[in-house]
């Protein structure tokens, strides 16, 4: 693990951090923000290249509230407490598109990550239903990803990271190609039996 840093979001928030690297290569950060009073600790966020096998957009990268098992957010621990009073944890997870950093904005400001679905919340860390965050959460959020993924790209273990990750979906790959030709092989076994048929039906008839 590497020693504490900080990042400064587009709309002027200053959140520190340390960032470990999971077992396949993730960035996984617990971050405080930054106040006059002090750090206050907010949670996890879990980055990494796209899990997509076959991923229609190169380049996108996965942002996920929480650690733990990326396919069920109620085994997640260490949420981020950055909503309101009612639903104070982010759940679930995005992918976002780094070349939306370098895009110009309308009034000049400094570009924000899009999110390509709805900023979801919950009153507790598991076993609570996941609702509609208010625009406030979102706002919030959608700043702290921003200047976080902008470190995540300028951080000289990243590229290795991404490396170990591609391997780790490089055999997942490996194991979904396999399950095809397991799916072709039994295809052709019938097809043969069918085949093999056939053609001892078309022996008899033109023996006949």
């Amino acid at each position: 693990m590497s020693g504490t840093q900080t990042f400064t979001t587009p709309a002027g928030h200053t959140y520190a951090f340390t960032v470990e690297t999971g077992e396949n290569g993730e960035a996984v950060y617990d971050l405080s923000r930054v106040l006059q009073d002090g750090a206050f600790p907010v949670g996890t966020i879990v980055v990494h290249p796209n899990w997509e096998l076959s991923p229609k957009t190169e380049g996108l990268i996965n942002v996920q509230f929480g650690k733990g098992l990326g396919t069920d957010r109620h085994e997640r621990t260490d949420l981020p407490q950055l909503g309101d009073m009612e639903l104070p944890y982010v759940v679930g997870s995005h992918l976002v598109n780094p070349a939306d950093l370098t895009a110009e904005t309308d009034n000049g400001s400094a570009p924000l990550l899009k999110f390509r679905k709805n900023m979801l919340g919950a009153a507790y860390q598991t076993n609570a239903p996941a609702m509609h965050a208010s625009k406030e959460t979102f706002a919030k959020v959608q700043d702290l990803v921003t200047g976080l993924v902008t470190a995540y790209l300028a951080d000289e273990a990243t590229p290795a990271r991404e490396a170990a990750y591609a391997k780790f979906l490089n055999g997942q790959r490996a194991e979904a190609v396999k399950a095809e030709i397991a799916k072709l092989d039994d295809k052709a076994k019938t097809l043969a039996f069918l085949r093999a048929e056939l053609v001892e039906k078309l022996n008899t008839y033109n023996a006949a």
